[in-house]
């Protein structure tokens, strides 16, 4: 088992068609996408995430991609096989043509990274079959082929930390390299908000963790449920969503059910101790309207 930030060091040709198996939250998404920025800054091109541009561009990059890195990523159940090659008849004569939206055809041309997410949770058959000669051949319907400039990176839970998780079939599994990721430490993830938010995040979630580095991931005994649980993302939540509550000056119990609703009650009422140790009381006595804005 490797971190997932250790997930940075690797060649294009190593992450090409790997599997990232690891609990939720912990970071893959993220990780994939700096992992992206970081190789077109290196290769001196242009990074350019597909679900952020507009029409035009879009356009653009599907006619001339030259000095672009693409990024895209999407939901592996949100993916059919029908949405790949879409029938169009021809004007005249009695055959038909198939036409490519628009990003597909940018993933077909370009330099970049196709991040296909929550791999473990596509449910149908079809589905699963589909991405046998995605991640083979980069083929896919009648008409679309990846370029072969792109990277292609899959990432899912292992079904004792998902409830929507299921085994993935061997003839798949055979076309992936699986690599078992783990949390990165709390020092990188210390570094990871400093460098993502700055100021705005409270610095009390990154030294309670220092403390307790095991409380930084700590899943849930079941995969169902309605208590929440400690995990990478779920501390960048709170740490962003407590220093909203400190600029409005929140009450005592408005930040304890801010605390337990993102880390759960076990975890959370350490971390509200702690918290409250470094909080001047005053802090906690004036109360405020600042829930919406959370």
């Amino acid at each position: 088992m490797i971190r997932i930030t250790q997930i940075l060091k690797l060649p294009p040709e190593t992450l090409n068609k790997a599997l990232l198996l690891g609990g939720p939250g912990i970071g893959k998404t993220e990780i994939t996408e700096q992992y992206a920025r970081e190789l077109a800054k290196k290769e001196g091109r242009t990074f350019v995430d597909l679900d952020l541009i507009d029409e035009e561009l879009a356009h653009k990059l599907a006619r001339d991609c030259e000095g672009y890195f693409v990024y895209m990523r999407v939901a592996a159940p949100h993916i059919f096989p029908e949405d790949v090659s879409i029938p169009k008849p021809l004007a005249s004569g009695d055959v038909i043509d198939f036409l490519t939206p628009v990003r597909l055809k940018i993933l077909s041309k370009c330099r970049g990274l196709f991040f296909i997410d929550e791999m473990t949770n596509v449910k149908r058959a079809d589905q699963r079959v589909f991405f046998y000669s995605l991640v083979q051949e980069g083929k896919a319907g009648w008409s679309w082929r990846l370029s072969p400039d792109i990277i292609i990176v899959l990432a899912g839970n292992p079904p004792s930390m998902s409830a929507d998780a299921e085994p993935l079939p061997a003839p798949l599994l055979n076309r992936l390299t699986v690599l078992n990721v783990e949390p990165p430490t709390v020092d990188e993830w210390c570094a990871y908000m400093n460098e993502k938010f700055g100021d705005a995040w409270e610095r009390a979630v990154c030294d309670f963790l220092k403390e307790s580095p095991s409380f930084l991931f700590e899943p849930p005994k079941e995969p169902e449920g309605l208590e929440a649980y400690p995990t990478p993302r779920s501390w960048t939540r709170l740490a962003v969503q407590l220093h909203i509550l400190g600029g409005a000056k929140a009450d005592e119990d408005l930040a304890a059910e801010v605390i337990y609703g993102n880390v759960g009650r076990s975890v959370g009422s350490k971390f509200l101790n702690f918290y409250l140790s470094k909080v001047p009381k005053e802090f906690f006595r004036k109360t405020s309207r600042v829930l919406e804005k959370i």
